[in-house]
């Protein structure tokens, strides 16, 4: 950006003092609070408050990170919720503004490399609420004619998946489940973004179904 720009390094929608009373007022109450911070600057100072109060929570979107930072995130047991199709909609706009940075915008590889616990979601409605879709875009870094854009950053699919599920298959864990039509480890790019479904269930119960 401009750095003549009033908002060079982007806008503190939340002063950090005012975020520090926010997250003591949440740890007070015991609430995991969820911060958003988009930027390498704001991402650093998010981490840095978490770590001066010691405290768990999520960080949403997580948009560019600073080299450094990608292992705070874990180390500090942060989870960096994430919107795999942002990266589609956002590429040309982050070529653009982060020009020469972009190896680190939208890195969910990295952070995954990191030990950092991922959540995939949409933003929905910014992007479909579909979770193949983002699954698609976490496994391939790309849509339509584009090339992969940083395929170092994709993640594999069975790390999308498991980030973008709260419980796994086995025993003791609620029947909440989903069929599909398809094996998504067969399926290439296109075809995951479209995933059938067949059906679901929540705690063993049939909540939809084609089958």
């Amino acid at each position: 950006m401009d750095p003549g720009h009033p908002h060079a390094c982007g806008m503190e929608s939340v002063p950090i003092p005012e975020l520090r009373r926010l997250l003591e007022r949440a740890r007070g109450a015991g609430i995991e609070a969820a911060v958003h911070a988009i930027g390498d600057r704001a991402n650093t100072e998010v981490l840095d408050t978490f770590e001066a109060l010691d405290m768990k929570g999520v960080i949403e979107h997580a948009q560019l990170v600073r080299d450094d930072d990608f292992a705070r995130f874990a180390a500090l047991g942060l989870i960096a919720s994430v919107q795999p199709e942002h990266a589609m909609d956002d590429r040309d706009v982050a070529d653009r503004h982060w020009a020469g940075r972009t190896g680190r915008a939208f890195a969910f590889g990295s952070l995954h490399r990191s030990g950092t616990a991922l959540r995939l979601g949409s933003d929905a409605p910014v992007a479909p609420l579909d979770p193949w879709v983002s699954l698609s875009a976490a496994t391939a870094r790309s849509r339509g004619e584009r090339e992969a854009w940083h395929p170092e950053q994709r993640l594999p699919l069975n790390v999308a998946l498991a980030a973008s599920a709260r419980t796994t298959v086995e025993v003791g864990q609620p029947a909440d489940l989903v069929i599909t039509e398809r094996d998504p480890y067969s399926s290439d790019r296109d075809e995951l973004r479209a995933m059938p479904v067949a059906a679901t269930l929540l705690g063993g119960r049939f909540t939809w179904r084609t089958i």
